[in-house]
């Protein structure tokens, strides 16, 4: 991944297609144990130790994430073993790791500047002192924006001969392999700023901090060393005032490595999803593109992803947007013909009105009638139907159990997904959803400097 005399992929290469295709090798498959009883397995048997050289994994959390972020340290963050664990509270997670209280690092005159989000802080550490826990509240959420600039520096100033570093958040939960593959394609003596973009009041793309985000070591020697080279105070004291008077540190960062050495983010949505699984979207142009990122994950839901990713079937190829739907949607692999499945009291987030006039006013008469329409209509892969309301879906996405209304004659959401086009796509419980796809679909990073257009042109040139 140092990118020493290797063919350079097709990331860099200028073209109109956003998708190109590249083979890349596996560096952390599932383990040869596919026991399931995870106390037993050696998850981390296979993981690649010696990139941790090369990769700096920072991991930002809160007083009042405590059991999430021990959960995070058991699974997706169990093999790393340099991780960087930064917080607003000094405490002892486990045995074997401890959050440093970045904030405590700042000077002075942040604790002195009377910002009553900052003020959480003061209190926090003396409620701690006494004993007492803090809870996860909109007080820590607000204070989080504080960590971002001296996380940065921290993590530059621990490993400075790094590569690459990586920000993940506490229920962020990231397949490693992705990673690795992703950055052997990549030069890290240029500056890279990678992530999922969203746009800001001031019409600036940022990487959204729950979908992690990726700086090279040619941003961070611009953005931390030769400024420090160049005698000018620490990001975090000059850019004090902006920290305070923006709501989301993620964004700061954005505007600060903008104006410091003019590198806007790199958009490599959906690689960089970031969505939760509930609302995770896969469709005929995400087939084939890698995954890289949830956010929003469960400690429960952590545990049992985990689980799944290493004792899944081996596959030379990485994790696919479609690959997940093994995990997330197997009532979708049916045998033999079934032309859809459906669950009742369920809201699959199906979003487009499914009344093309063709169809007419029969389409909203039932729930059948909806899902007859969806199956004639091109794009719809999925539906729900809710007192004459039809809903189409032109991706595939899980959704979430919904209670009836006690007064509700007609019932609740009945929600249904095509099957049989799924199958056609690759979704069959008689054959491997991987060979569908020749190779992985990978992305040229949207130039985050007009517009970050979220799906567009995925895919690949022929």
């Amino acid at each position: 991944m140092s990118g020493h005399s290797k063919p350079q992929s097709s990331f860099y290469a200028p073209s109109s297609s956003r998708g190109y295709l590249w083979k890349t090798k596996s560096y952390f498959p599932p383990a040869n144990d596919t026991q399931s009883d995870q106390k037993s397995a050696d998850f981390c048997a296979d993981f690649p130790t010696h990139l941790l050289s090369r990769v700096k994994v920072i991991l930002k959390t809160g007083a009042g994430e405590h059991e999430h972020t021990k959960a995070q340290l058991r699974t997706v963050t169990s093999c790393i073993t340099n991780i960087l664990i930064v917080s607003d509270l000094s405490e002892q997670l486990t045995p074997e790791h401890t959050a440093i209280d970045v904030l405590a690092t700042l000077p002075s005159s942040y604790a002195s500047s009377d910002n009553p989000d900052f003020a959480t802080h003061v209190t926090q550490m003396e409620e701690y002192a006494k004993g007492k826990k803090a809870s996860n509240s909109k007080a820590g959420w607000r204070l989080d924006r504080f960590k971002f600039l001296p996380m940065v520096e921290l993590a530059f100033e621990m490993q400075p001969t790094a590569e690459w570093y990586v920000f993940i958040e506490s229920d962020t939960y990231y397949f490693w392999d992705t990673l690795f593959r992703l950055l052997e394609q990549l030069d890290p003596h240029e500056p890279h700023y990678l992530g999922s973009p969203v746009i800001n009041s001031g019409d600036t793309y940022f990487a959204y901090g729950g979908a992690g985000f990726v700086l090279s070591q040619g941003l961070m020697t611009r953005l931390v060393s030769e400024r420090a080279s160049e005698g000018k105070q620490r990001l975090s004291v000059r850019y004090q005032k902006r920290v305070e008077d923006d709501c989301c540190g993620d964004g700061v960062l954005a505007g600060v490595i903008l104006e410091e050495t003019g590198v806007r983010l790199q958009g490599v949505y959906p690689i960089f999803s970031g969505a939760e699984l509930l609302a995770f979207r896969t469709d005929e142009q995400r087939w084939c593109v890698p995954l890289l990122a949830l956010h929003r994950v469960s400690k429960e839901l952590m545990k049992e992803l985990w689980l799944w990713e290493r004792t899944r079937k081996y596959n030379e190829k990485p994790i696919l947007h479609s690959t997940i739907l093994e995990f997330s949607m197997p009532h979708l692999l049916q045998p033999g013909n079934v032309n859809t499945t459906t669950r009742e009291s369920w809201d699959n987030l199906s979003e487009d009105h499914g009344t093309p006039s063709a169809l007419g006013k029969a389409t909203s008469s039932s729930a059948s009638a909806c899902a007859e329409a969806c199956a004639s209509a091109k794009d719809c892969l999925q539906y729900s139907y809710t007192r004459g309301k039809c809903l189409f879906g032109k991706e595939v996405r899980l959704g979430k159990p919904v209670e009836a209304k006690k007064d509700d004659k007609e019932g609740g959401i009945t929600s249904g997904w095509m099957t049989t086009k799924l199958a056609a796509m690759g979704l069959r419980a008689d054959a491997d959803i991987n060979e569908a796809c020749s190779e992985a679909v990978w992305l040229r990073p949207e130039s985050c400097d007009e517009a970050c257009v979220e799906a567009g042109r995925l895919k690949p040139e022929s």
